[in-house]
C-alpha cells in the first residue's frame, strides 16, 4: 500500500520562509513537529522545495542579460578589473561572487588582458614576434661555413 502523502500546502509559506533563512531540512521538520504536531521527514521538505521551485542560491545571474551587458561594458569600455567590476555590479544590486564573474566574463569571451603597463609602454606581449626591420649579416664560422 502506498504511504500517504503528507499536505504541506497550509505551511509552504512557513517552509519556505525558513529554508530562505538558511535553516536545514532537518531542522525545519523538527520545527514543523514541535509548532503544528506534524512529522515529516528531510526528504519530504528536500522534495517539496525542489516541487515548488525553491532553491538556496539564485540562479538567475548565470541568465540575466543585463548584467552580461554590464560586465561587457566594464570590461570593454572601462577596462576593469575583476575586483573594480565586482565592487560596482554589487552597488548595482547584483549579488555576484568573483568566481561567478570570472566565470561569466570567460563564457562572454571577454578573456584577461596583458598588464597595463606594456600598453603604456608601447611594448609588445611575448607572444608577438618582433618585426624584421633590420637585416642581420651572417658570420661565417672559425671552420668556414655559414653559422
Amino acid at each position: 500500500m502506498p504511504r500517504q502523502q503528507i499536505n504541506l500546502e497550509p505551511y509552504r509559506e512557513e517552509i519556505i520562509t525558513l529554508f530562505q533563512r538558511g535553516i536545514s531540512s532537518d531542522s525545519i521538520s523538527r520545527i514543523l513537529q514541535s509548532r503544528f504536531n506534524i512529522q515529516v521527514k528531510e526528504r519530504t521538505i528536500q522534495s517539496r522545495l525542489r516541487l515548488w521551485g525553491i532553491r538556496k542560491r539564485s540562479r538567475t545571474t548565470t541568465a540575466d542579460e543585463v548584467l552580461h551587458a554590464r560586465i561587457k561594458v566594464l570590461f570593454m569600455q572601462d577596462k576593469l578589473t575583476d575586483k573594480a567590476m565586482l565592487k560596482l555590479l554589487r552597488q548595482d544590486g547584483y549579488e555576484i561572487s568573483e568566481r561567478t564573474l570570472r566565470r561569466l566574463r570567460f563564457q562572454l569571451g571577454l578573456h584577461a588582458r596583458t598588464p597595463t603597463f606594456e600598453h603604456d609602454r608601447g611594448m609588445r606581449p611575448l607572444s608577438m614576434p618582433l618585426p624584421m626591420t633590420m637585416s642581420v649579416p651572417m658570420m661565417a664560422a672559425p671552420n668556414g661555413q655559414g653559422l
